[in-house]
């Protein structure tokens, strides 16, 4: 057992390691001083636009229509106003869905004289709004996703406009570019950084006179394609949801290279390729990605888009060793497991403290999953999604597996975890351990997993050696997922909407608690959780538990009743 003193001792090491990072940034930003001169000279050039940029991501006319209508349906909160920009935000995730203006290309792809007439004063509003105070979307990664928007949109925005707007237009994109510019070398966040760099190049690319711009940001984006994508195709900061993100902003952006007569970074080449299966990897029976570290609700119509143009011929990897996963199939069962350690510091501020968590599907319905993070209101709920108790995992003593630091460079970044995670797999069989709760509760977490051949059953033990102390496993179901209750404590049916029912048993009593589903389309959901606690790791070192498969779906005729699940 380590003492707490060396525990904190690593600790300290990792901050320190953190604030010589943000010291290397700031020294970055030294390249980025030509930006800062011609911002600060005053004069703002109205450069042409060379090229327009594809957006993959599909698009709704109703959207369209509702906003020309000044109906604006953003992060699930309705506004309507002739110009959003003047009104009262609902929530700050409206503000920033609308300062994105990522619903551009609804009108884009609507393309009539209304919506490019609504265009141009939604954007000449923003120039304007912003022009008088920075309230409206001022962060890089926000500013990012409005100069893309806008690029991506200038074919619409420009036809027929006259020169007033033009001259205002480009004068913004210009300003923006600097900005943005100016900001990329400070950024933290790995994911933010590809984003901005991505956005940079694109500028470079489809802007006149970028040439300079074009050729560091280049660069740039290779070095840390090649540094956040791993050798199996995951990111490095373990969030699947970043994948999807990253090929539909990649794809377009390698095209743009040939138009201008410029070889593209082979690192984009290269971690398109890897990326594209790890995608299909993480994709559980309904389609929706796996909830672990960060991921939200999946936008299922971007997933289609991205594997779309997929090339692996949907090859799917069973292991993600660099990522840290395991993906077990057998019959219409599927099994996705953490296995993997926390991201560097540096890199962790969306990952979770999951470590050895699952998530289980059933043909194409889910039954055993993790909170994840919702697509609005995630302030409120990032702290406790993080949170070990937010995954189908073990915890111990009421703590979570990481400790995230609290200073001024490390707020949110994981300091300490899961040092060493073992992990042998033999077949449909993955046995994994973590010392996550070494340090401070003195113990290891074993977890052995096996799946049938047939699928029909899933096996698990979970373990708990070192030191006594209490423990428990949580089982997370998904809201359509049915509990049945029955009179033996050790054992509690689950009925499927399809009508295929499971039975979940453990060689200790279940109990049943309270959950919620925060990573649902239509926002958090109510749901329930399956848990097995512990009191004395000593007493108890061990739970042996059973998933199994009690009654198969049929098809179902107009005079036949719906399948009855055995109680």
């Amino acid at each position: 057992m380590r003492s707490g003193m060396g525990a904190w001792m690593a600790e300290r090491r990792e901050a320190l390691a953190l604030v010589v990072e943000a010291s290397l940034r700031g020294l970055r930003t030294i390249s980025t001083w030509p930006a800062a001169l011609r911002l600060a000279m005053g004069a703002t050039p109205a450069p042409a636009l060379i090229l327009v940029p594809q957006d993959l991501r599909t698009t709704d006319p109703v959207r369209a229509d509702e906003i020309v209508a000044g109906v604006h349906v953003f992060a699930g909160q309705i506004v309507t106003a002739e110009d959003p920009f003047a009104a009262e935000p609902p929530t700050p995730e409206w503000a920033e869905a609308l300062a994105s203006f990522s619903w551009l290309r609804h009108l884009r792809a609507s393309g009539t004289p209304e919506a490019a007439d609504t265009a141009r004063r939604r954007v000449s509003s923003w120039i304007e709004a912003n022009a008088r105070s920075h309230r409206h979307g001022t962060s890089p990664l926000l500013a990012a996703e409005r100069l893309r928007a806008w690029l991506a949109a200038s074919g619409l925005l420009l036809a027929g406009a006259d020169q007033v707007f033009y001259r205002r237009f480009s004068r913004a994109l210009w300003r923006q570019i600097r900005q943005l510019e100016l900001a990329e070398p400070r950024l933290a966040a790995a994911s933010d950084r590809l984003l901005v760099l991505i956005t940079l190049v694109t500028a470079g690319l489809c802007v006149e006179g970028e040439a300079r711009l074009l050729a560091r940001a280049s660069r740039r984006l290779a070095a840390e394609l090649d540094r956040q994508i791993l050798a199996d195709g995951c990111h490095i900061g373990r969030d699947p949801g970043v994948l999807v993100g990253l090929v539909l902003d990649l794809l377009p952006l390698r095209q743009l290279f040939p138009a201008r007569n410029v070889t593209p970074p082979p690192a984009i080449f290269t971690a398109v390729d890897r990326m594209m299966p790890m995608i299909r990897f993480f994709q559980l029976g309904d389609g929706a990605l796996a909830r672990f570290n960060g991921m939200g609700p999946t936008a299922i119509d971007q997933v289609a888009t991205a594997l779309a143009y997929d090339e692996t011929r949907g090859l799917v990897p069973g292991s993600a060793p660099h990522g840290g996963y395991e993906r077990l199939e057998a019959g219409t069962s599927l099994l996705i497991v953490d296995v993997g350690r926390p991201p560097p510091a540096r890199d962790s501020a969306c990952a979770h403290a999951g470590c050895l968590a699952f998530e289980f599907s059933a043909g194409r319905e889910p039954v055993i999953i993790n909170c994840g993070v919702p697509a609005i209101h995630r302030a409120t709920w990032r702290s406790e999604a993080r949170k070990t108790a937010a995954h189908s995992t073990v915890g111990v003593a009421q703590r979570s597996s990481t400790r995230l630091g609290r200073g001024l460079y490390t707020r949110g970044l994981i300091l300490s975890g899961p040092r060493h995670v073992e992990r042998t797999r033999k077949g449909l069989v993955v046995e994994a351990s973590h010392d996550g709760y070494l340090d401070r509760e003195g113990v290891i977490h074993k977890r052995t997993l096996a799946l049938s051949a047939s699928g029909d059953r899933l096996d698990g033990i979970d373990r708990i050696s070192g030191s006594d102390r209490p423990w428990i496993a949580r089982f997370h179901l998904h809201p359509a997922v049915q509990l049945i209750p029955t009179e033996n404590l050790r054992s509690v049916l689950l009925r499927l909407p399809s009508g295929e029912g499971w039975r979940f048993s453990a060689d200790q009593p279940i109990g049943v608690e309270e959950s919620v589903a925060l990573a649902q389309a239509e926002g958090p959901r109510r749901t329930l959780q399956l848990t097995v606690s512990v009191v004395s790791s000593a007493a108890i070192p061990q739970v042996v538990w059973r998933l199994e498969r009690m009654v198969r779906p049929r098809r179902i005729g107009s005079g036949d009743p719906e399948p009855e699940l055995p109680l």
